[in-house]
């Protein structure tokens, strides 16, 4: 279940898509709270691309055969219409980090789900099923220039580097939590972290690696 609060993101901004003026979402919300249908569409148009990357790079290509990424896009949106009244203000990043936590949530439960339905023979997976599925085309970044560069240059990373970036940019874990996660020190967790960051700004662009 996603926590009902917010939680400040760790690390620098995210031009690349991490986040969006804290007192832009701020006043979004709270016309959003107040039944602002408009807010709400407002809202999620300015995150579209931010959701829709966490859930492509959380699902990944096998996933991704078989869990629309979009369809968690848009039940990830259900889901936070239906529990944004309890969604707390905490500082810079954390209706974003909110948001992010939904998608990771939302995920876990799709391949939990798959994965049981899987095991007890309710998911038929033909090979003809599986092609029809990854045949279908994928859901598009509304700023596809920016994010389908970011997301190629993440899928570039060593699997450890890219898990680092992707623990305390779209999870918002601290250096120590995304260390205890992956069985680091912190200080080797920090200097994984700085390399991978060095790498995407080579291939992304300084501002958009941040």
């Amino acid at each position: 279940m996603a926590r009902a609060h917010g939680q400040g993101a760790d690390g620098g901004g995210a031009k690349a898509g991490f986040a969006a003026p804290a007192s832009v979402s701020r006043e979004l919300v709270t016309r959003i709270q107040a039944g602002d249908r408009a807010a709400w569409e407002e809202l999620f148009a300015r995150y579209h691309d931010q959701l829709l990357l966490a859930a492509r790079l959380r699902l990944g290509p096998g996933l991704r055969r078989h869990l629309s990424s979009e369809d968690v896009f848009q039940s990830v949106a259900l889901e936070a219409f239906r529990a944004l009244e309890r969604f707390e203000h905490r500082g810079p990043g954390s209706l974003e980090q909110w948001l992010r936590t939904l998608v990771s949530n939302k995920i876990r439960d799709r391949a939990d789900t798959y994965g049981a339905g899987k095991r007890a023979g309710d998911v038929p997976l033909d090979d003809a099923l599986a092609d029809t599925l990854a045949a279908e085309p994928a859901p598009g970044y509304r700023d596809g220039q920016r994010y389908e560069r970011l997301e190629r240059a993440l899928a570039e990373l060593e699997p450890q580097q890219r898990e680092l970036v992707l623990l305390r940019k779209l999870e918002g874990c601290s250096s120590q939590e995304a260390a205890a996660r992956l069985g680091l020190s912190d200080d080797a967790a920090r200097k994984a972290y700085s390399r991978a960051l060095a790498r995407l700004a080579t291939r992304v662009g300084g501002e958009d690696a941040r």
